[in-house]
């Protein structure tokens, strides 16, 4: 389990909580989340979380990225999270700002 800044992801069931409250979030959403977790306050590239996700393949889709991003941002920030928790770094990749 990680927790931080009123999110809690439990990566062993599969939940994510902000603030005490489930937040639904898609297969891909929360692999992408849990990316971001295990390495928390890091920058993590664009290649390295789309063959962690997607596989070696998907390796020049860099538009999977954005789409599942703000998806994944919109629906933390409804539950309660400022949405720029997650930050892009132009050209390099994506990094979870949040107080442990």
């Amino acid at each position: 389990v990680w927790s931080g800044g009123g999110l809690t992801v439990d990566l062993a069931n599969h939940s994510v909580q902000v603030n005490g409250n489930v937040v639904a979030l898609t297969p891909i959403e929360f692999s992408l989340l849990a990316q971001l977790t295990r390495h928390a306050g890091r920058v993590l590239t664009h290649a390295h979380l789309l063959d962690a996700v997607w596989g070696p393949k998907a390796s020049d889709q860099a538009h999977y990225l954005r789409v599942h991003f703000a998806h994944l941002r919109r629906k933390l920030k409804t539950a309660g999270l400022p949405g720029e928790i997650i930050r892009n770094e132009p050209g390099i990749g994506y990094r979870l700002v949040i107080a442990v």
